[in-house]
């Protein structure tokens, strides 16, 4: 709805693919032919799972805090929404009204705990499930990564969100009710999902920005503040009461003042990803079985957010949280707050209709499921451990997610773990090999230094041969570059080419393109490409018909042109044909003295001479 907020940097990305198993929607893929994770943002439900889970720090959310001090610095009204859970983060500051005053440090004008929200939406709860709606039953909006899911990946029980804002929202209609339309709302919460709300409410239920735990502590940093010179200051009114308590997953319904025991209450708590997922499908699959309501935390409570700095210890948290709430309700006007809670009840604005926004991956057929399965299943001797360590549910699940294309079998742990073991033995095994050879790889390496003095020799003989040449050759590569050529091939250019040679001896390196015929040159790609044995077509240049022979002595990278000016009497082809016997006998020696050395490349090299005479006995 907003910004992107879920950001994944693939340079610091090692695919050990955690967040993967970390992502209890599927919303990160791997796509064929890739082995980076792959965000669906269509599927994501912006829980901040997967950042946990990523040890590298691949993955990060939308920082917000650059816009928050820009909204600080405009000259307008800002109000800062506390979430509850600020006693399970800020367990380093005494005592909780210094923390507020130094969120006043900052430059919000109204610091409000969004407690007093929470009574509001729990007091509209309960009169929404007092009523009888005919067997229907509810799921809580409160949490924004649940209201993701079930617009997502549940549509069809969208009529069943309770059609109310969050209680984020819910208090900064209050805020601008109490103290003007224009007031800006920032949200101070451990909620990653909450960033993905801007602009989801409108009106006087607009938040308009985000800021979590960690960002609030960094501009504490940022701007030096801290508690040891710190005042008190309490929060703006009106003040929440067992609101506060919604940091911990059960204190929402005891928020409601419902009955939540086992035999009696209408409301089931559900917190966790996996958890939820499970009571939601059963709550599409058993309505008439189940015959209750839920309220759904997507994180095991929200003093469990991907905000918070740390994420351990979450029963100390709810212990700071309830001392909390003991210490701030010490002296609470119940009276008061009561009355305040019926009147900003009425707000019209505290009601919403949600939308589904289904997002639906084309389903995979029996036959690719079981090829992938097969694939997966291969390592193992065809066992299906269904260990879950992939991150689906079982084998067949990684399966359907792998015909799907959204995932890989290599994100099958147990594979990898074969893998790794015979790595290991072969690497053993290999290790001994090269223990047994030290010896001899020191004797190929002084064999190599023979090579090469043998190849350089090949090489300048090679060119000799050509050189001494009556008729024109030229050698090129497949970049059409000249490897070497001769005095004939240079006289059939002209004075230009003549007058080059004094600068780069037989044009070495030149571009036959520049030197040649296009239509030849067009022959001599086509013989490149098609490695046929030998072609032959005859060009004019300048003014003279010249017959050029084309073979590959390297198929598809090196080829010879031997070019024979049709109208001189000088070109023999017999006299060619004894120059190279005679050449070939002449470096017969030296090529057999090397032979043992360069093997096949020898024997190529011969090849080329003998190709070049049969050309001309032809």
């Amino acid at each position: 709805m907003g910004k992107k907020v879920i950001i994944w940097d693939s340079n610091k990305c090692k695919t050990c693919y955690a967040c993967i198993r970390a992502c209890d929607v599927k919303a990160i893929h791997v796509k064929p032919n890739s082995v980076f994770p792959y965000f669906e943002d269509n599927l994501c439900v912006h829980c901040g799972h997967c950042i946990a889970a990523c040890a590298y720090g691949a993955i990060s959310y939308h920082d917000s805090k650059e816009e928050v001090k820009a909204m600080l610095n405009s000259g307008v009204k800002v109000a800062a929404i506390c979430a509850p859970s600020i006693a399970g983060e800020f367990v380093d500051i005494a005592d909780y009204r210094k923390f507020v005053k130094m969120i006043r440090y900052l430059g919000f004008y109204f610091v409000n705990e969004m407690g007093f929200g929470v009574d509001v939406i729990a007091a509209k709860y309960r009169e929404l499930t007092a009523q009888n709606f005919n067997g229907k039953y509810f799921i809580t909006s409160h949490c924004p990564a649940v209201v993701e899911l079930v617009e997502k990946k549940y549509s069809d029980l969208v009529p069943n969100l309770v059609p109310l804002v969050s209680p984020a929202a819910a208090t900064a209609v209050i805020i601008r009710k109490l103290h003007g339309r224009n007031v800006k709302v920032v949200h101070i919460s451990p909620c990653i999902a909450a960033k993905n709300t801007i602009n989801r409410y409108k009106g006087n239920a607009k938040i308009d920005a985000v800021l979590t735990f960690k960002e609030l502590r960094e501009l504490f940093d940022e701007f030096n503040i801290k508690e040891a010179y710190t005042q008190m200051s309490d929060f703006d009114a009106p003040i929440g009461y067992k609101g506060g308590l919604y940091a911990i997953a059960q204190g929402f319904v005891e928020a409601t003042g419902l009955d939540s025991s086992l035999q009696n209450g209408n409301t089931t708590t559900v917190e966790g990803g996996a958890n939820t997922l499970q009571a939601v499908a059963q709550f599409r699959d058993f309505p008439e079985l189940i015959k209750t309501n839920f309220s759904l935390f997507y994180c095991e409570g929200c003093v469990s957010g991907p905000g918070m700095s740390d994420l351990k210890n979450k029963y100390l948290k709810h212990t700071f949280t309830k001392d909390y709430i003991k210490k701030r309700l010490a002296n609470f006007e119940i009276d008061s707050w009561f009355s305040d809670v019926m009147n900003h009840s009425k707000h019209k604005e505290l009601e919403v209709q949600y939308e589904a926004e289904p997002y639906v991956i084309e389903e995979p057929d029996e036959y690719s499921v079981s090829v992938a399965l097969k694939k997966i299943t291969i390592p193992k001797k065809g066992v299906e451990l269904n260990c879950g360590a992939c991150g689906y549910e079982n084998c067949r699940g990684l399966a359907y997610a792998v015909a799907q294309g959204t995932a890989v079998t290599e994100m099958c742990i147990p594979n990898s773990q074969v893998g790794s073991r015979e790595a290991v033995i072969n690497m053993k095994r290999h290790n001994e090999e090269l223990e047994k050879t030290e010896s001899k790889l020191k004797q190929v390496e002084e064999q190599f230094n023979d090579a090469d003095v043998a190849r350089r020799s090949l090489k300048s003989a090679f060119s000799t041969f050509v050189r001494n040449l009556r008729t024109g050759v030229v050698i090129t590569d497949a970049d059409l570059k000249v490897l070497d050529s001769n005095q004939g091939f240079l006289d059939i250019l002209g004075e230009d080419a003549i007058e080059i040679h004094e600068v780069v001896p037989f044009l070495v390196g030149a571009s036959l393109k520049s030197l040649l015929p296009a239509s030849l040159i067009s022959q001599i790609t086509y013989l490149l490409q098609h490695n046929d044995e030998k072609l032959s077509k005859d060009v004019e240049i300048h003014d003279r018909l010249i017959n050029a022979s084309m073979f590959p002595l390297i198929p598809n990278q090196i080829v010879c042109i031997i070019l024979r000016n049709l109208h001189s009497s000088e070109e023999r082809p017999e006299e060619i044909i004894d120059r190279i016997t005679e050449v070939i006998e002449e470096n017969l020696r030296q090529v057999q003295q090397i032979g043992f050395i360069l093997g096949e490349g020898a024997a190529k090299t011969e090849k080329m001479m003998n190709t070049i005479i049969e050309t001309y006995k032809k």
